[in-house]
């Protein structure tokens, strides 16, 4: 009978709990900005890149110059989201053979373009970055941004250091938000099994716009002088956390 009861334990500690770790958002310049997040259950990684409408914005993992050779990049132009890889030098990325981000999002409000998309941790492509649920991980990145969509030589580009922080979130609430998109205000509603909850709104940018503690009978936010966008809303408990994304027309 111990044994039984120990195994269930096991079970119940495997699938209701998932190990996962994020960047948060890293400020790369003043007008762009990346974030990944790392799920432990589904052992998939979300990347948010946030930059100019007009221009095209690439992002290199665990770089930290040109000369990384066959380090992975993230490349957004004309042509659209890129798998690839840098060559050394001054010369433009390879495009991977294998292109294994799946764009979920590509939105442009007020001349800010916001993309979303999805990979597995490892592909198994020797020149992907391979991350991790590990707590602690460093990774540091290489950036450049265009003058216009059709790449070309950089207009400015720098180095960027970020940590995959960690944290245990209960993969079984989750909180509703609606009506999204907004226009005036939003609804909070929170599982049964939890009263409260701090919540966060930031911009794109990481601007910090919403920052309260809400609860059952205390569930609304006025968003009615946000600007048109997209937000991120951070929802967290003692042991839980959630992200939400936010549109404000």
């Amino acid at each position: 009978m111990k044994k039984i009861t120990l195994i269930l334990s096991l079970l119940i500690s495997a699938y209701g709990f998932a190990q996962n770790v994020s960047t948060g958002v890293v400020q790369l310049a003043s007008d762009f900005t990346v974030q990944f997040d790392v799920n432990g259950t589904t052992n998939k990684v979300t990347m948010t890149m946030v930059g100019p409408s007009t221009v095209w914005l690439a992002v290199g993992l665990d770089a930290t110059g040109m000369g990384s050779t066959g380090k992975d990049v993230i490349l957004y132009d004309d042509s659209g989201l890129k798998d690839c890889n840098l060559t050394g030098g001054t010369n433009a990325p390879n495009l991977d053979a294998s292109q294994d981000w799946t764009q979920s999002s590509n939105t442009v409000s007020n001349g800010v373009r916001t993309i979303i998309a999805t990979r597995d941790l490892n592909t198994s492509d020797s020149n992907d970055y391979v991350f991790t649920t590990a707590s602690g991980t460093s990774l540091p990145m290489l950036w450049a941004k265009g003058s216009s969509l059709s790449l070309a030589y950089h207009a400015s580009r720098s180095s960027a250091s970020s940590t995959l922080g960690t944290e245990t979130i209960s993969a079984l609430p989750e909180f509703e938000v609606y009506p999204n998109p907004t226009l005036t205000e939003l609804n909070l509603e929170f599982p049964t099994s939890i009263q409260k909850a701090q919540v966060a709104v930031y911009s794109v940018l990481g601007s910090l716009v919403f920052q309260a503690e809400l609860d059952q009978f205390n569930s609304k936010i006025n968003t009615s002088e946000w600007n048109s966008g997209v937000y991120i809303m951070n929802i967290s408990t003692s042991g839980f956390s959630e992200t939400k994304r936010i549109i404000k027309q």
